[in-house]
């Protein structure tokens, strides 16, 4: 299932049917901070928060910054795929 996310510079979007998910983050110095994960309802458990999450590991890789994960959403990702645990910023327990 393929999604367009889109980089508002404050969070990555994914709009569905007229809805909104997204997953809040902030970049402090060489990190990108994950703080806050939203999807509607009726869009829960069709792999959105995966998606816009792995877009945001996918985004850190790239502009070198490592990941700290203050979204629960994002820490249980992480701690269900160790493939990117040398992503994390901090030792975290995943």
């Amino acid at each position: 299932m393929l999604h367009e996310i889109k980089n508002t510079g404050k969070m990555f979007v994914l709009e569905q049917d007229g809805l909104r998910s997204y997953l809040v983050y902030r970049i402090s110095g060489s990190a990108i901070e994950f703080t806050d994960a939203f999807v509607p309802p009726v869009h829960r458990g069709r792999g959105y928060a995966s998606a816009l999450i792995l877009y945001g590991i996918h985004f850190a890789v790239m502009n070198g910054l490592l990941i700290k994960a203050s979204c629960p959403a994002a820490a249980e990702y992480l701690r269900r795929n160790p493939e990117w645990h040398y992503t994390l910023a901090i030792a975290e327990a995943v």
